[in-house]
């Protein structure tokens, strides 16, 4: 379900793209959406058929190649289409399966606007599967809206893309956010801590949303900082010159999944600071970084690892060797075999 373009920088879309461009040839053909021009790497692919969506009519457009007898929609999101394909009688939909990937904590849905509360109970209840993507995530789905994920499938990095550079040679360290720049990631926290370690450079990267970049620009120019920056979305390509010339990464979020930016913020051999909250399988605390339960400890951490280059250095390395376990070559069989479960099943 999630759009293919090449220029979405989505993180459901990369992760599509990722995965499939990774599974079988022989054992799946694979559909996608693009609205303008679609990644490049999907094109002349034998086994990916991509479909280009009229300026006006998307929703039918979606809801009739919906309904053409897939044997699994993957990534169902809360669309119109995908309310309307839930709600049909079953032999309309036939054997389809609609598989809900939870990719963080139903908290985030806290005060939601209408028409997406309206979806996602139209929607999340009639799956017909559901996976997690840690065990964080599986126990919130289980407690909060009994259903039992049927696999564990985490997010990865392609760690052939994302790698450290030969050296790091900033005279103050650098330390990079990267996610949407909404309240709920905490990107005005770094804010504060521009303020608090002047000497530092600190670079915001993400999209705004609802005019909130706009506020911490104006945040920033009442407080006369000279060394934070907000740069605006990135590519890949950017995003990984950014980070291999950073120092460290910091993520203030307290309601996520497995963000994936601290997956590719490892791989380039950044220490990363997270939020335990969540229980993020990507950092692990003391060793490749730091997961906090304050931002009074997000900041004395910051403080050890902007004054220590060596902890810097040795939680750099440590996070590049800990992420092997997801690259992407290795996180796409657990979802070709869930997939393939899901088929058979339907089968059966």
């Amino acid at each position: 379900m999630p759009f293919v373009d090449g220029d979405n920088t989505n993180a459901q879309s990369l992760n599509a793209r990722e995965i499939a461009l990774r599974l079988d040839p022989q054992r799946f053909l694979l559909s996608f959406f693009c609205e303008k021009n679609p990644d490049l790497r999907l094109l002349g692919r034998g086994n990916i058929e991509i479909h280009k969506l009229p300026p006006a009519g998307k929703t039918r457009s979606i809801l009739r190649e919906m309904m053409r007898g897939y044997d699994i929609i993957a990534y169902a999101d809360y669309s119109p289409a995908s309310y309307l394909f839930l709600h049909l009688p079953r032999a309309f939909r036939r054997h389809t399966k609609v598989v809900y990937h939870g990719e963080a904590p139903l908290a985030q849905l806290v005060n939601p606007p209408r028409m997406l509360q309206f979806l996602f109970n139209g929607i999340f209840p009639r799956c017909d599967a559901y996976t997690a993507i840690t065990d964080y995530i599986a126990r919130d789905l289980e407690t909060r809206l009994r259903r039992k994920p049927i696999a564990i499938l985490p997010v990865g990095v392609d760690t052939n893309l994302f790698t450290p550079p030969p050296g790091r040679y900033n005279n103050f360290p650098v330390i990079v956010f990267a996610g949407t720049l909404i309240e709920r990631k905490g990107p005005q926290h770094l804010i504060d801590a521009a303020a608090k370690f002047p000497k530092a450079t600190f670079r915001l990267v993400g999209a705004g949303r609802r005019g909130f970049e706009q506020l911490l620009q104006s945040r920033i120019k009442e407080r006369n900082l000279k060394n934070v920056v907000i740069e605006g979305p990135k590519s890949q390509p950017e995003l990984l010159e950014i980070m291999r010339a950073s120092d460290i990464f910091v993520l203030p979020s307290s309601l996520e999944g497995m963000p994936k930016v601290t997956l590719e913020a490892a791989a380039t051999g950044l220490p990363c600071i997270v939020f335990r909250d969540y229980e993020t399988p990507s950092v692990v605390d003391g060793v490749t970084g730091f997961q906090v339960g304050s931002l009074e400890v997000m900041m004395q951490r910051l403080s050890l690892l902007i004054s220590d280059y060596s902890l810097r250095d040795r939680m750099g390395a440590a996070g590049r060797a800990h992420v092997a376990q997801f690259d992407w070559d290795i996180v796409s069989r657990h979802w070709q075999n869930a997939y393939l479960e899901i088929a058979a099943d339907r089968a059966r």
